[in-house]
């Protein structure tokens, strides 16, 4: 049965979805579920939370709590728009969006509580790789979790499910060859040259390579907030600008009134996807293979550490690593036989420092 209600203009907005606005002259104007039925619980408890001048959301959320049909899409949005979504990590919205917007439109207009556990494993079993699979089931997972929280739905159905990655070592380490190789087509006071050495001897993360500028240099040091967990934890790294950054910096400057060291073409900060794209250029002119990519340089100058002699806390003062257990993932790539060459010298060093008791004894 179709019910007309008043004081709802209904439209078809430009992505294909069926819009409800409710507009009462002397009341605000309220949007009411997308794409939703309007005989649905969810849909009538929202417009009668309008008319009375309560909040929407509340009225949707004590529907669904009692087991009502609210809609995948629904709850979607809510949660992309939540606090809890937009304060996790700028990288993991920009993974997981996508993502749930698949889920929207795949099933979005059936009701929240039917996506159960069977429907779930049947959704990423249709995944490409083990690693695309980790990432929907991660991306599900906290809209689900999230949803128990907010009373949508009474049980998650992601809690039995586990999910394996797939065993890597991640980005391909740089080695010296290689860095040798694009230094020798990069020299000192070009762009290309200046991105090195910020990645490999300041050991960057990309997204804090690009954001890097005059206002983080202080007496010498580099004096920085690491983008990756900015919001929860929060780590400042402090390390003195070592001599070959310091004059790729001096002999390639930025723009007066730019903010960070590497710009592009028309002097304005890179964005990620477009450092990936030139720096990739940069490493086609040094006749690198594809597995060089950004956040290798990173890897490689945690490396150089290690075969430098530097203890694991030397390196994590550096890379702005908390656990010791990231460093030492990050320089696996490390000269075991010239660590083993040092480990010996050090032990035949302090057998000849030893003083023989006899000899103590006597002194």
């Amino acid at each position: 049965m179709q019910v007309r209600l008043k004081f709802i203009n209904t439209w078809t907005d430009h992505l294909g979805r069926q819009r409800y606005r409710f507009r009462r002259r002397g009341f605000p104007h309220v949007e009411l579920p997308v794409d939703s039925d309007p005989n649905s619980p969810e849909f009538m408890s929202a417009y009668t939370a309008a008319l009375r001048g309560e909040r929407v959301d509340d009225a949707i959320a004590a529907v669904t709590a009692r087991g009502g049909s609210g809609t995948v899409v629904n709850a979607i949005e809510q949660f992309l728009n939540s606090t809890t979504f937009k304060g996790s990590a700028d990288g993991t919205q920009a993974q997981r969006r996508p993502i749930l917007k698949s889920v929207a439109r795949l099933v979005g207009k059936l009701p929240l509580v039917k996506m159960d556990e069977g429907w779930v494993l049947r959704w990423l079993e249709t995944a490409s790789t083990a690693n695309a699979k980790a990432n929907r089931f991660a991306a599900l997972k906290a809209f689900t979790k999230w949803a128990v929280d907010m009373k949508f739905i009474a049980e998650d159905p992601c809690t039995g499910i586990k999910v394996k990655t797939a065993k890597s070592d991640g980005h391909h380490t740089w080695i010296l060859e290689e860095i040798e190789q694009y230094r020798a087509r990069h020299p000192v006071g070009t762009m290309a040259r200046l991105a090195l050495e910020l990645l490999l001897t300041a050991t960057a993360r990309r997204g804090d390579g690009i954001a890097l500028g005059r206002q983080h240099v202080r007496n010498g040091w580099l004096v920085y907030t690491q983008e990756k967990n900015r919001k929860r934890k929060p780590m400042t790294v402090e390390i003195p600008i070592p001599a070959s950054l310091a004059a790729a910096i001096e002999a390639c400057p930025s723009p007066p009134e730019a903010l960070t060291f590497l710009t592009n073409e028309w002097g304005r900060p890179f964005g990620k996807k477009s450092f990936n794209t030139q720096f990739r250029k940069w490493c086609d002119e040094a006749g690198l293979p594809e597995r060089c990519v950004p956040h290798g340089l990173r890897k490689g100058g945690a490396t150089l550490m290690g075969n430098s002699g530097c203890t694991v806390h030397e390196i994590a003062a550096v890379t702005g690593h908390r656990t010791l257990k990231e460093v030492q993932r990050y320089t696996e790539a490390y000269d075991r036989k010239q660590a083993a060459v040092r480990a010996q010298a050090k032990v035949a060093a302090a057998k000849d420092n030893v003083v023989p008791l006899k000899v103590a004894a006597e002194r």
